[in-house]
């Protein structure tokens, strides 16, 4: 069983913060948009230079900053006086992200791999997330999650009180052609669930149906799912999972 409520996954989760409409992704204002909207939030954590835990999803500022460096070789000095889209947002850290919500709803956080294969990490980006998460008394609000095991079993490790999960899918996208099949399957029938100590799975919605999240969901281990986008696709999703992960749309709350 999991010590993750059903009050937590009560409502749908805005991916990456309510954004559209001049709030960029994974920005105070998404985030503060989705509070007012009535909706969790879900947000990605990538490591500045100096070791910051910052909201931000991609490797490199290429896409959301017109920098094609990658986000880890900026301190979080310079990351906090970047643009995002042509806004005048700036990229947060999670600290911030956490004060701005103050317990106002529930966060899934999800730690990109550090590795570049969903294989071991050192753990300093998880340790930060954790000290985070501590530090602003958040550990009941949040929900922590990665793609790759090995994060999750750091988060467990560093402040096993906090809920953690795994991230997958079915691992058939040509941008994981670089690991091995065998790597691949592990993931996506999530290998490592019980070793890691996961409580809840956020798992693709266009790998559904899987045995295997049937089996672990008939366990009582709450599964969302991403990423929804139509209120069509909500219902389909919803067979298989117990709460959406959605943008580019409003559910019902």
């Amino acid at each position: 069983m999991s010590r993750l409520q059903p009050a937590f996954w009560a409502k749908p989760f805005a991916h990456r913060g309510l954004h559209g409409d001049g709030r960029p992704e994974n920005s105070l204002a998404a985030i503060e948009a989705a509070v007012d909207g009535g909706y969790g939030i879900e947000i990605d954590i990538q490591p500045s230079a100096d070791g910051e835990a910052m909201v931000f999803h991609d490797y490199t500022l290429e896409r959301l900053c017109g920098d094609e460096s990658r986000i880890e070789r900026h301190s979080t000095e310079t990351l906090r006086l970047t643009q995002l889209a042509d806004s005048a947002e700036i990229i947060p850290t999670l600290a911030e992200a956490l004060a701005l919500v103050r317990g106002r709803a529930p966060i899934m956080i999800e730690i990109k791999d550090q590795s570049g294969r969903f294989t071991a990490t050192d753990g300093s980006l998880e340790r930060r997330v954790c000290e985070v998460l501590r530090e602003a008394g958040c550990v009941d609000t949040c929900a922590v999650m990665s793609f790759n095991p090995f994060s999750a079993n750091h988060v467990r490790q560093t402040l096993p009180e906090v809920v953690r999960g795994l991230v997958s899918y079915d691992f058939r996208h040509p941008s994981d052609a670089h690991l091995p099949s065998g790597h691949r399957q592990d993931l996506a029938s999530m290998r490592w669930f019980e070793e890691v100590g996961g409580e809840f799975i956020s798992y693709g919605a266009t790998s559904f149906p899987s045995p295997r999240i049937a089996e672990i969901r008939g366990q009582g281990v709450p599964v969302f799912c991403w990423t929804i986008r139509s209120e069509q696709q909500a219902q389909a999703a919803l067979k298989h999972c117990d709460q959406i992960t959605f943008e580019g749309y409003l559910p019902e709350v």
